[in-house]
């Protein structure tokens, strides 16, 4: 069963009962059961033990055990800005300044380039500024967590973060595979930026949706829902983070701007200085290379430990709250994130699963040497896009990938520079397309808790958008190969191309609601 066609079951089987049914702890868990059955001859009991185990394996995970901390401290942490009305605060203080809901959506979108650090904490900073201020505009959780996915990821991949370091790792990996000597990882990782066209069309078409107002689809739906009817959420909808129901009424007795901006940049310095501490303490001289030997995830809970630590802090020293109601706000905190932390270890349970089943020798061994340099960027988008959808990774389609993309093209061009920057480009676009809106991500699944979304409607209503910058993407790939034309011209007709594919889909999608 490995590394044949029946690899691609088991996530298959996830994603498309996440889709029918809606529940996605039960469509992840069929999904690891289906491989379960694959790996041990159709038989249940054995099918069980194998889902069990890597469920429990996954949990044990050192890095995953301390971002399901991290979850459960940034849930804390929402919890004391909110019961202190910190949110409260803000949202008065909004009101005076961002008047339409133009200006909420562009602020979001340039809040979520602004925070490019880490995919994860763009997430929750943009998503606990911006929550109230949407509903207030009457903007819908959709439109919040597809502003939150498309300016998370794919912002990070081009900026200083934790995923440079990957990256260089893997563009690494690569050269040495392919014997190349010529190319510095970080030159070619520079180099392979223009390149990366999904990810640079995917921030820049939300900010051509949020100036525009041009939405279509299920998301124009949710949009007419949320303006006519003042529903932010769908009738029936299961939102991710439901601080109102959860938490109650915030204290209103001295609600203060200061309760929210304190622990968020707790969070975001704290961070920073983990970031900076944990790689340099492993060696290195420059800042890439103390954040290529950085701990993410140990950092991260850093941070959001003194989000929960500063909101203590605040909840006792003005007097808001005695030790008894604090830690009970911590505990509350905690159970904002229950969801949430089941579905990510459901998720990272599948994707060991995947790698077990070895779906991507598989879908790797679909593309030969032997195919014209034209179409390979192309390809190696579509595979990235596949691989990534499926598995919910980008990290680990970029591992898998890139080791293998560099060499082939290499083996065909004989020119290291442009094997390495077109195709690093093309493996981190495919990577990153499947990171943004797999229903099995872990960072779709974080966009969707931090904007207080369902999270299969934030899927539903992001992926034609998705979709729609993977086209174009692709377009401009097959131009690229065809017929060598420079990314810097491909760009702005791409750009053009995006303008008028969402007037003419946000026209047509009018018409059909009207």
């Amino acid at each position: 069963m490995e590394g044949t066609a029946w690899a691609v079951l088991p996530p298959l089987v996830a994603i498309v009962l996440c889709f029918l049914t809606r529940n996605v702890i039960l469509s992840l868990f069929l999904g690891i059961f289906t491989g379960g059955l694959l790996l041990n001859g159709f038989n249940p009991i054995a099918g069980v033990v194998y889902s069990l185990e890597k469920i429990i394996g996954s949990m044990a995970d050192e890095w995953n055990a301390k971002l399901l901390l991290f979850n459960l401290l940034m849930g804390s942490g929402i919890a004391f800005i909110w019961r202190l009305g910190g949110s409260k605060a803000l949202a008065d203080w909004a009101r005076t300044k961002i008047k339409t809901k133009r200006s909420a959506s562009v602020w979001a979108w340039l809040l979520g380039v602004i925070v490019f650090f880490n995919d994860y904490i763009n997430s929750a900073i943009v998503g606990n500024v911006m929550r109230d201020i949407f509903e207030q505009r009457k903007i819908s959780k959709e439109k919040l967590s597809y502003i939150l996915d498309s300016t998370s990821a794919p912002v990070a991949t081009f900026f200083i973060s934790d995923w440079i370091a990957y990256q260089l790792a893997m563009i690494q990996n690569g050269l040495t595979v392919a014997g190349i000597t010529t190319v510095a990882p970080l030159a070619a990782f520079i180099g392979s930026i223009p390149f990366n066209f999904y990810c640079i069309f995917t921030v820049l078409f939300v900010g051509i949706v949020a100036v525009s107002g041009w939405d279509f689809g299920p998301m124009l739906k949710a949009e007419i829902r949320a303006e006519k009817e003042g529903k932010t959420s769908r009738d029936g909808a299961m939102p991710m983070l439901n601080i109102d129901f959860e938490l109650g009424k915030p204290i209103e007795k001295r609600p203060m701007i200061m309760t929210f901006v304190l622990p968020i940049v707790a969070l975001v310095f704290v961070t920073i200085f983990g970031f900076y501490y944990t790689g340099a303490a492993q060696g290195g001289e420059t800042l890439i290379e103390k954040l290529g030997n950085a701990d993410a995830a140990t950092a991260l809970l850093w941070g959001a430990f003194a989000m929960a630590l500063v909101g203590i802090v605040i909840a006792l020293s003005f007097k808001l709250m005695s030790i008894t109601e604090a830690m009970r706000t911590l505990l509350d905190g905690f159970k904002l994130m229950l969801l949430a932390c089941a579905i990510l270890v459901m998720a990272w349970s599948i994707g060991t699963v995947t790698k077990d089943m070895k779906l991507a020798d598989y879908v790797v061994s679909l593309v030969g040497e032997n195919v014209s340099f034209a179409l390979i960027p192309a390809i190696v988008f579509l595979i990235g896009m596949f691989i990534s959808f499926s598995t919910g990774t980008s990290w680990g389609t970029m591992a898998i990938l890139t080791p293998i993309a560099i060499p082939v093209a290499y083996s065909i061009t004989k020119d290291p520079w442009l094997s390495t920057t077109v195709m690093a480009g093309a493996v981190f676009a495919g990577a990153i397309f499947g990171d943004h809106c797999s229903p099995i991500s872990d960072t779709t699944v974080l966009s969707s808790i931090f904007s207080g979304c369902d999270h299969m409607d934030h899927v539903n209503t992001q992926i034609p958008y998705a979709i729609t910058c993977a086209m174009v993407a692709l377009v401009m790939y097959l131009l690229y190969g065809i017929f060598k034309i420079s990314p810097f011209v491909l760009l702005p007709i791409g750009v053009i191309l995006l303008v008028f594919l969402a007037r003419l889909l946000h026209a047509r999608s009018m018409k059909s609601v009207a």
